[in-house]
């Protein structure tokens, strides 16, 4: 068995782009294929302390601006506006709403964050214990 040990990994033409060898012939670009962000808080104050972030990476802040919102700050910016935004929302369970699937988005996407929104299928809102959110695209 071999071992690699290493502290970084440069490309040989162009330093900042490594493929790696995918399924069959096809590459994937190393750096393209990374998550740039990621983050987590509790809003309600179920797991961690009400208004606390849990785990984060290239995020500078996470701020309760109102019920189901939250805006994120990512430290190191993204290149533009067009990246992909995946994230999650979870309740306590107690909810009468919480039968309604529930739906997790952001808005107001710019290079340095945006502003998570949870809600019920329903429309309606409330604050959750857990939004889990990670940010893939090309870093500035």
């Amino acid at each position: 068995m071999s071992k690699l040990v290493i502290d970084t990994i440069e490309g040989k033409t162009t330093a900042g782009s490594i493929n790696v060898r995918g399924e069959g012939s096809n590459n994937t670009n190393l750096q393209q294929g990374l998550i740039k962000m990621w983050g987590q808080f509790d809003q309600r104050g179920d797991i961690l302390g009400a208004n606390t972030a849990g785990d984060t990476f290239n995020v500078t802040t996470q701020t309760d601006v109102s019920t189901s919102h939250i805006d994120v700050t990512i430290a190191t910016n993204m290149s533009n506006a067009t990246y992909s935004l995946t994230c999650s929302a979870a309740y306590s369970g107690t909810e009468a709403n919480d039968l309604y699937t529930r739906f997790c988005g952001g808005s107001m996407l710019a290079t340095t964050g945006f502003r998570l929104v949870a809600q019920y299928a329903n429309g309606s809102v409330t604050d959750s214990y857990f939004h889990g959110h990670n940010v893939s695209g090309d870093l500035a």
